[in-house]
């Protein structure tokens, strides 16, 4: 608790988000809010307390019955325009592969493309406290990139072609695109 690591709390209801604010500022912690699902709720105690959000889903339902029903997918842009950090996440390793579409469907809802990707590269950078080795191509940091013929972003047109990790390029091959490229031999597809 010396302030040279983050702590995350996991809140998503605007009170629970309002208690781990308070917590933060009681302790004197660097800390970061994790979920921040009704965090449109209370923008205002976010920005005056500069604690960081990690959004861990933009598709779903809303938290109440009588919540606007696109506020997940507008809550990204709410934060962008108040000025606070934020980036996407996608909880549990097994729906990581659907990440960029989470960030495709802020963009859809608001948020500028550019804000979109740093949502998933600079600002997760800036958030560990990584940011001068992390999170954005250039000069002296490690190059860790992804090249996709088509746009990333999008679920009808992504398709990664390349990946490299710091600065080493990683090979694609696995299970999943030996069986897809089984089966398109097969039936003579496209």
């Amino acid at each position: 608790f010396n302030k040279t690591q983050n702590i995350y709390v996991h809140a998503q209801e605007a009170q629970t988000i309002l208690s781990a604010l308070l917590f933060i500022e009681h302790f004197d912690l660097k800390g970061v809010i994790v979920g921040g699902q009704e965090a449109w709720m209370v923008l205002d105690p976010l920005k005056t307390a500069q604690v960081p959000i990690i959004l861990d889903e933009v598709h779903r339902l809303p938290n109440n019955v009588n919540d606007p029903i696109d506020i997940s997918y507008t809550l990204p842009r709410l934060l962008h325009d108040a000025n606070i950090l934020f980036a996407i996440s996608s909880s549990g390793t097994w729906q990581q592969r659907n990440l960029p579409f989470h960030v495709g469907t802020a963009i859809a809802y608001g948020l500028s493309y550019e804000d979109a990707l740093k949502s998933i590269c600079l600002n997760p950078a800036k958030i560990l406290g990584i940011d001068k080795s992390h999170g954005s191509l250039e000069e002296g940091k490690n190059a860790s990139l992804i090249i996709s013929n088509g746009d990333i972003l999008d679920a009808r047109s992504n398709k990664i072609i390349m990946a490299m990790i710091n600065g080493k390029f990683i090979s694609l091959n696995n299970d999943q695109k030996a069986l897809f490229n089984r089966y398109m031999d097969k039936y003579g597809l496209d």
